[in-house]
């Protein structure tokens, strides 16, 4: 097989990967009323579901990432596959709320071994250039398309076929990727695994520090964030990220060269990836309460509406990979992000008489930004880092997505119910608390109905101007750190594989 077809193959794989991981992060969401009914599970049940899946992809991508770099990126591509795979069967066939939980770490694992390799494989297969920019964007284009079109589908699989077939689906697809992956996928000779050492302490600290942040970010809404569980594990995961960093600045085989962060782009590129999650995921749940609980859509027709975010993306993201030889990365990054920061300004319009449509504009300007911003955001991260720490670089840009939603989300929160509490004062806790949540339906179609549409109106549009406001920080971060002279591997000293080299 020749060079080309072996590099379409291994787009396409990754793509389908892409696609399959991404559903699954938010296809759950709208089965949980049917998993709730039929295992009997409580809230914080349902919780876990939901985060430990989330919280073993956030915590082991980095280490998956760096340790393909010298284990071998197909090895930990199938090998997550496979194990994504057999989890979601172990998921359709779980008997209590505890095994489909325990079930969904198994997948969250696996999933991050793809995701830390994803970039990395496709950085592999095309050297920099236009054809490494045009599979960027295609496969952001494809997994930002599956985000959203994850509570559609799943809303459709389940009224059809039940909230088991939500994982069952996921078979025929896994076992078809790891037969693609073991007949066309190739570890590049030129990017071969290092024989060095695996920096076993570092991988420890960075999934130890890694889950406490994502744990607490995610249990602080929740639990409260004056709760002495999501303190301290707040506290513990910072400690040992701060370990962490310690220790691979000394580290000869570290897994992640610290120095890398003295490089603008790099820096720049990775604080945008956080910018991004938290622009265009962050305050999705609280549109998501607005469209159901007040308006009282259902979960089909709100994954309707928020079509308006993924066609875009199917459109501009291909178009964005193509313009990245013309246009420098920090101008159509900066680009996108102004759009993202326009939409929200302009969602931020809501009022208690709204319709859905006051915010079409913007969620047509979402979809279009992030198409924008995000495939020259991720080849800024592998084209100034050489290639032997592709995987390293994957994993580290693709740590960022699942940690800036989960901040997104936690700071949104905050915002939207200090908000809320503010505007309706004067009312029972319980009432406060049942607005912040959506629950309209107890409310009547009296004075305090009237009261919360507006509270909750007005706290959606303060979250939306907040979420502009980090938008346009974004454009100053891209124009300033991601300038053209700085998007290319300057070759400073490296780590690789137990010894250093210049590159």
């Amino acid at each position: 097989m020749s060079r080309s077809h072996r590099a379409g193959w291994t787009v396409a794989l990754v793509c389908v990967a892409a696609v399959l991981l991404t559903l699954d992060v938010t296809i759950v969401n709208v089965a949980l009323p049917r998993i709730a009914a039929d295992l009997g599970a409580r809230l914080d049940g349902l919780q876990w579901v939901v985060n430990g899946y989330t919280l073993a992809f956030a915590a082991l991508l980095l280490t998956a990432g760096s340790v393909s770099d010298r284990a071998g990126r197909v090895g930990i591509f199938t090998g997550g596959v496979a194990l994504f795979t057999a989890a979601s069967a172990a998921c359709g066939l779980a008997w209590s709320p505890v095994s489909l939980a325990a079930f969904r770490v198994a997948q969250g694992a696996g999933g991050a071994m793809v995701m830390g390799t994803a970039m990395a494989l496709i950085a592999g297969a095309h050297p920099p250039g236009r054809a490494r920019q045009a599979a960027i964007g295609l496969f952001a284009g494809v997994g930002g398309a599956a985000a959203g079109l994850g509570p559609l589908v799943g809303g459709v699989v389940v009224d059809t076929l039940g909230w088991r077939w939500i994982f069952f689906i996921n078979l025929p697809v896994g076992l078809a990727l790891v037969a693609g992956a073991s007949l066309w996928l190739r570890e590049p000779a030129r990017e071969a695994s290092s024989p060095g050492r695996i920096d076993l302490a570092g991988a420890a600290l960075a999934v130890l520090g890694l889950f406490g942040l994502n744990y607490a970010l995610i249990a602080g809404s929740a639990r409260g964030w004056g709760s002495p569980q999501v303190l301290g594990t707040l506290a513990a995961g910072v400690a040992l990220l701060g370990v962490f960093a310690a220790v691979e600045a000394r580290r000869p085989y570290a897994m992640l060269d610290v120095r890398l962060f003295r490089l603008p782009a790099f820096s720049g590129a990775v604080l945008l990836t956080f910018f991004a999650r938290v622009t265009s995921f962050g305050a999705l749940p609280y549109l998501i309460l607005w469209l159901q609980g007040m308006l009282g859509h259902s979960p089909l027709q709100t994954g309707v509406r928020l079509l308006a975010m993924t066609l875009p993306i199917l459109v501009v993201a291909p178009l964005a990979g193509r313009l990245g030889h013309r246009v420098p990365a920090s101008r159509l990054m900066a680009i996108g992000f102004a759009l993202i920061c326009v939409a929200y300004v302009l969602m931020a319009r809501v009022g208690p008489d709204s319709s859905w449509l006051v915010m079409l504009p913007g969620f047509l300007l979402i979809g279009a930004g992030g198409a924008l911003a995000f495939p020259p955001l991720l080849g800024v991260t592998l084209d100034v880092v050489p290639g032997h720490r592709a995987g390293m670089a994957s994993g580290l840009s693709n740590t960022f997505f699942p940690l800036g939603t989960a901040t997104g989300v936690a700071a949104f929160g905050v915002i939207f119910a200090a908000r809320t509490d503010a505007e309706m004062s004067g009312t029972a806790p319980a009432t406060r608390a049942a607005v912040v949540s959506g629950r309209f339906e107890g409310l009547g179609d009296g004075p305090v109905r009237e009261l919360a549409e507006v509270a909750f109106t007005r706290a959606l549009s303060t979250t939306c101007l907040v979420a502009a406001a980090v938008a346009l920080v974004a454009v100053v971060t891209a124009l300033v750190l991601v300038r053209p002279g700085n998007t290319r591997e300057p070759g400073p000293e490296l780590i690789s594989g137990g010894a250093r080299e210049t590159v």
